[in-house]
Protein backbone atom coordinates (compact mmCIF):
# COMPACT_ATOMS: atom_id res chain seq x y z
CA UNK A 1 0.00 0.00 0.00
CA UNK A 2 2.99 2.13 0.96
CA UNK A 3 4.41 1.76 -2.48
CA UNK A 4 1.58 2.33 -4.13
CA UNK A 5 1.03 5.87 -2.16
CA UNK A 6 4.81 6.40 -3.31
CA UNK A 7 3.96 5.71 -6.71
CA UNK A 8 1.23 8.19 -7.01
CA UNK A 9 2.53 11.23 -5.04
CA UNK A 10 5.61 10.48 -7.60
CA UNK A 11 3.57 10.54 -10.43
CA UNK A 12 1.87 13.73 -8.84
CA UNK A 13 4.95 15.42 -8.72
CA UNK A 14 6.55 14.71 -12.11
CA UNK A 15 3.20 15.68 -13.40
CA UNK A 16 3.14 19.36 -11.45
CA UNK A 17 7.08 19.83 -11.95
CA UNK A 18 6.26 19.52 -15.85
CA UNK A 19 3.38 21.76 -15.73
CA UNK A 20 5.13 24.04 -13.37
CA UNK A 21 8.04 23.67 -16.55
CA UNK A 22 5.84 24.64 -19.06
CA UNK A 23 4.01 27.65 -17.45
CA UNK A 24 7.40 29.12 -15.99
CA UNK A 25 8.72 28.59 -19.63
CA UNK A 26 5.99 30.58 -21.42
CA UNK A 27 6.03 33.31 -18.60
CA UNK A 28 9.90 34.03 -18.73
CA UNK A 29 10.13 34.10 -22.26
CA UNK A 30 7.04 36.26 -22.73
CA UNK A 31 8.28 38.56 -20.25
CA UNK A 32 12.09 38.37 -21.63
CA UNK A 33 10.53 39.27 -25.37
CA UNK A 34 8.41 41.64 -24.42
CA UNK A 35 11.03 43.89 -21.93
CA UNK A 36 14.14 43.37 -24.25
CA UNK A 37 14.59 46.23 -26.81
CA UNK A 38 14.34 44.85 -30.18
CA UNK A 39 12.33 46.21 -33.31
CA UNK A 40 9.12 44.76 -34.41
CA UNK A 41 10.45 42.49 -37.18
CA UNK A 42 13.10 40.79 -34.27
CA UNK A 43 10.07 40.31 -32.17
CA UNK A 44 7.70 39.23 -33.99
CA UNK A 45 10.56 36.25 -35.46
CA UNK A 46 11.69 35.73 -31.89
CA UNK A 47 7.81 35.22 -30.16
CA UNK A 48 7.39 33.05 -33.64
CA UNK A 49 10.51 31.03 -32.43
CA UNK A 50 9.66 30.82 -29.14
CA UNK A 51 5.95 29.92 -30.31
CA UNK A 52 7.42 26.97 -32.58
CA UNK A 53 9.51 25.78 -29.34
CA UNK A 54 6.76 26.14 -26.85
CA UNK A 55 5.01 23.98 -29.64
CA UNK A 56 7.47 21.28 -29.23
CA UNK A 57 8.03 21.52 -25.50
CA UNK A 58 3.64 20.95 -24.88
CA UNK A 59 4.41 17.66 -27.20
CA UNK A 60 6.81 15.85 -25.30
CA UNK A 61 5.31 16.60 -22.37
CA UNK A 62 1.80 15.73 -24.29
CA UNK A 63 3.87 11.94 -24.67
CA UNK A 64 5.73 11.47 -21.88
CA UNK A 65 2.16 11.87 -20.30
CA UNK A 66 0.80 9.45 -22.50
CA UNK A 67 3.01 7.40 -21.64
CA UNK A 68 2.80 7.87 -17.60
CA UNK A 69 -0.89 7.50 -18.15
CA UNK A 70 -0.33 4.03 -19.92
CA UNK A 71 1.72 2.69 -17.66
CA UNK A 72 -0.06 3.73 -14.55
CA UNK A 73 -3.37 2.17 -15.93
CA UNK A 74 -1.50 -1.10 -16.35
CA UNK A 75 -0.30 -1.05 -13.10
CA UNK A 76 -3.53 -0.90 -11.87
CA UNK A 77 -4.93 -3.59 -14.41
CA UNK A 78 -2.39 -5.67 -12.87
CA UNK A 79 -2.76 -5.05 -9.52
CA UNK A 80 -6.72 -5.04 -9.88
CA UNK A 81 -5.98 -8.09 -11.59
CA UNK A 82 -3.72 -9.90 -8.65
CA UNK A 83 -6.53 -8.60 -5.65
CA UNK A 84 -9.51 -10.06 -7.78
CA UNK A 85 -7.69 -13.48 -8.17
CA UNK A 86 -6.76 -13.45 -4.14
CA UNK A 87 -10.22 -13.00 -3.22
CA UNK A 88 -11.24 -15.36 -5.53
CA UNK A 89 -8.78 -17.74 -3.95
CA UNK A 90 -9.48 -16.92 -0.53
CA UNK A 91 -13.31 -17.43 -1.45
CA UNK A 92 -12.90 -20.40 -2.32
CA UNK A 93 -10.75 -21.72 0.52
CA UNK A 94 -13.81 -19.98 2.76
CA UNK A 95 -15.94 -22.56 0.56
CA UNK A 96 -14.04 -25.43 1.08
CA UNK A 97 -13.38 -25.27 4.43
CA UNK A 98 -17.64 -24.75 4.90
CA UNK A 99 -17.86 -28.22 3.08
CA UNK A 100 -14.83 -29.99 4.48
CA UNK A 101 -17.12 -29.06 7.99
CA UNK A 102 -20.54 -29.76 6.89
CA UNK A 103 -19.17 -33.20 5.55
CA UNK A 104 -17.56 -34.06 8.59
CA UNK A 105 -20.74 -33.25 10.92
CA UNK A 106 -22.26 -35.52 8.42
CA UNK A 107 -20.01 -37.70 8.78
CA UNK A 108 -19.92 -37.62 12.40
CA UNK A 109 -23.77 -38.06 12.35
CA UNK A 110 -23.54 -41.52 10.22
CA UNK A 111 -21.37 -43.02 12.47
CA UNK A 112 -23.42 -42.12 15.68
CA UNK A 113 -26.40 -43.45 13.29
CA UNK A 114 -24.28 -46.57 12.41
CA UNK A 115 -23.27 -47.43 15.67
CA UNK A 116 -27.06 -47.15 17.40
CA UNK A 117 -27.80 -49.19 14.28
CA UNK A 118 -24.88 -51.78 15.11
CA UNK A 119 -25.80 -51.49 19.07
CA UNK A 120 -29.52 -52.53 17.79
CA UNK A 121 -28.48 -55.04 15.70
CA UNK A 122 -26.21 -56.75 18.51
CA UNK A 123 -29.20 -56.71 20.93
CA UNK A 124 -31.74 -57.68 18.60
CA UNK A 125 -29.13 -60.86 17.38
CA UNK A 126 -28.91 -61.43 21.41
CA UNK A 127 -32.46 -61.50 22.03
CA UNK A 128 -33.20 -64.12 19.50
CA UNK A 129 -31.20 -66.74 20.48
CA UNK A 130 -32.75 -66.06 24.33
CA UNK A 131 -36.22 -65.68 23.18
CA UNK A 132 -35.32 -69.19 21.12
CA UNK A 133 -33.53 -70.67 25.10
CA UNK A 134 -36.85 -69.31 26.52
CA UNK A 135 -39.11 -71.89 23.91
CA UNK A 136 -37.53 -74.23 24.02
CA UNK A 137 -37.17 -74.75 27.98
CA UNK A 138 -40.73 -73.90 28.16
CA UNK A 139 -41.64 -76.32 25.44
CA UNK A 140 -39.37 -79.02 27.66
CA UNK A 141 -41.05 -78.02 30.92
CA UNK A 142 -44.05 -78.42 29.15
CA UNK A 143 -43.38 -82.26 27.65
CA UNK A 144 -41.88 -83.30 31.33
CA UNK A 145 -43.16 -81.14 34.06
CA UNK A 146 -46.35 -83.10 35.49
CA UNK A 147 -48.46 -79.49 36.43
CA UNK A 148 -48.68 -78.88 32.34
CA UNK A 149 -49.92 -81.83 32.08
Amino acid sequence: MTNEKNNQNSNIDTKDFLIGTLIGGIVGATTALLLAPKSGKELRTDLNDQAIQLKDKSSEVATMAKEKSSTLAQSVSTQTSQAANKVKEFSNNVKSDYNNWRNKDKMDELEEEYNEGKADAIEDAMQTPNNELDKMETNYEEKHTPEYK
